[in-house]
C-alpha cells in the first residue's frame, strides 16, 4: 500500500527545490509537471462550505428514508426519493477531501488510524444502541454475525448481510474500502498528467452508468445484482472522480463558472431526474430510480463541490459556511447514523393521533428534529471526544 510520506515527501522536496513551496494559497499555483507532482499550493485550506454541503446530503437521505416509513406521505413527496443521492454525494466528497488534505508529512499508519478514530467509535455506539432497542424493545432476534459484519466494515462484501440492524451502515463499509485502498491511488495519480486525470473523471461517470445498464440485459438475482451495483468496487469510481477533481483543483484548474452556476445545474439534475420519476416512459426500458440517477448527478455533485471549495480558497463570502450550517455539517454524520434507527421509534410510538397525511408529516417533522438532537449529542459526547482520545494513542510522525 506504500508510504504516504515516502510516496509524497520526494514530491515536495522536487517542489522545494522548484520553488514552489514558497508559494501561498494566495499565489497563483506553479505549472504542474510529472517531476513536480505535488506543486500543488492550494492544499489544506480549510474549506467550511464543504461541511455545510454534508449537511444536506445527510438531509436528503433523511427524507428518501422517511418515506418508507409513512406510508401517506410517500406519494406526496416524490421528489424526497432521489435524496438517497446524498449517498453518492457523501463518495464523491469523501475522495475531494482526501486528496485536498493529503501531505507529505503525513506516514499510511497515521492516515489509517485517524480514519478509525473518525467512524469507529460512532459505529460501535449506534450498532450498540440498535442491537439494545430491537432486543428489549422492539423483541426482534439480532444475529450475532451481523454485529461482527458491521463493526469490522466487512458488510457491503456479503448478500447475507448487507443490510444489518442499522441499514445506513453498509456505506461505512464502502468508505472503509475506499479509505484502505486511497494511498496506493494517491501514489498512481499524483504523477499522472491533468489531462489525464480529467479522462479519468470522465470514465467514472461512464462506468457508474455501465454498471447499471448492465442489469437490464442479464436477469441477475437481487443477490447478485446488489454486489454489482452496491459492491465497494463497483462504486470505487465516485470516490476516484472525487480525488481527480481534488488533485486537479490543487494543481490550479479552476472550471469556467462559479457557485451560483453549479448549484444552478444541480438544480436541474436533480429536476430531470424528478421528471424521469414522473414520466419513466421517456427513457424505456432503463427505469427511473436512484440507481441510475447516479450517473446522472455525479457531474454535477463534483462540479458543486469544486466551486465551493475554490469559494472558501478565494475568502470570498458562502452561506455554506455560515456558523449554523457548519455546525449542522459537523453534526452530519451522527445524524445519519441515527436517522433510521430514531423514525423507526417515532414510527413505532405513533405520537401524533391525527391520521392520514397530516399525521405522516407532523411525524416526519418530529423525526428529523429528534434525530437532530440525538445527533447533536452523539457528536459532542461520542464522536469528538472518541477521536480527540484514540488519535492521541498514536502520536503524529512527522517526516518533513
Amino acid at each position: 500500500m506504500g508510504n504516504i510520506s515516502a510516496i509524497l515527501k520526494n514530491a515536495a522536496d522536487t517542489a522545494r527545490r522548484s520553488g514552489g513551496a514558497a508559494q501561498t494559497a494566495a499565489e497563483p499555483p506553479e505549472r504542474w509537471s510529472p517531476r513536480t507532482p505535488w506543486a500543488m499550493p492550494r492544499g489544506g485550506t480549510r474549506v467550511d462550505s464543504l461541511t455545510g454541503l454534508r449537511w444536506f446530503a445527510a438531509l436528503g437521505v433523511f427524507l428518501f428514508h422517511a418515506r418508507r416509513y409513512f406510508l401517506e406521505a410517500e406519494d406526496a413527496f416524490d421528489l424526497a426519493a432521489i435524496g438517497y443521492e446524498g449517498v453518492p454525494f457523501f463518495f464523491i466528497l469523501s475522495g475531494f477531501v482526501m486528496a485536498w488534505v493529503a501531505r507529505p508529512s503525513d506516514t499510511a499508519l497515521n492516515y489509517y488510524w485517524r480514519r478509525v478514530a473518525r467512524i469507529w467509535p460512532l459505529l460501535a455506539v449506534t450498532t450498540a444502541a440498535t442491537v439494545a432497542m430491537m432486543l428489549w424493545w422492539w423483541h426482534v432476534p439480532v444475529s450475532k454475525r451481523d454485529i461482527l459484519w458491521t463493526l469490522t466494515f466487512a458488510q457491503a462484501w456479503s448478500t447475507d448481510h448487507f443490510m444489518t440492524m442499522n441499514a445506513v451502515t453498509w456505506t461505512l463499509s464502502v468508505e472503509a474500502f475506499f479509505y484502505l485502498v486511497f494511498p496506493l491511488l494517491l501514489r498512481v495519480l499524483l504523477r499522472r498528467s491533468s489531462a489525464l486525470l480529467a479522462v479519468l473523471a470522465v470514465l467514472c461517470v461512464a462506468a457508474t452508468a455501465a454498471t447499471r445498464l448492465t442489469t437490464l440485459r442479464v436477469d441477475y438475482s437481487p443477490e447478485v445484482e446488489r454486489l454489482i451495483i452496491d459492491a465497494p468496487p463497483m462504486l470505487a469510481p465516485m470516490f476516484v472522480l472525487g480525488v481527480c477533481a481534488g488533485l486537479l483543483v490543487r494543481r490550479g484548474w479552476r472550471p469556467p463558472f462559479g457557485t451560483g452556476f453549479a448549484l444552478a445545474f444541480t438544480a436541474g439534475s436533480i429536476l430531470l431526474c424528478w421528471l424521469w420519476m414522473a414520466h419513466p416512459d421517456l427513457l424505456e426500458p432503463v427505469p427511473a430510480n436512484y440507481g441510475y440517477f447516479d450517473a446522472v448527478l455525479m457531474p454535477a455533485f463534483t462540479l458543486l463541490i469544486v466551486t465551493a471549495a475554490l469559494r472558501d480558497v478565494d475568502g470570498r463570502r458562502s452561506v455554506l459556511r455560515s456558523r449554523p450550517l457548519v455546525k449542522l455539517g459537523e453534526w452530519s454524520f451522527a445524524y445519519y447514523l441515527c436517522h433510521t434507527v430514531v423514525l423507526r421509534v417515532v414510527g413505532h410510538l405513533g405520537l401524533v393521533p391525527s391520521a392520514g397525511l397530516v399525521r405522516d408529516l407532523a411525524e416526519m417533522t418530529l423525526a428529523a428534529v429528534a434525530t437532530l438532537i440525538v445527533a447533536a449529542v452523539l457528536h459532542e459526547c461520542v464522536e469528538k471526544p472518541a477521536e480527540r482520545r484514540l488519535r492521541k494513542l498514536l502520536p503524529v510522525r512527522r517526516t518533513a
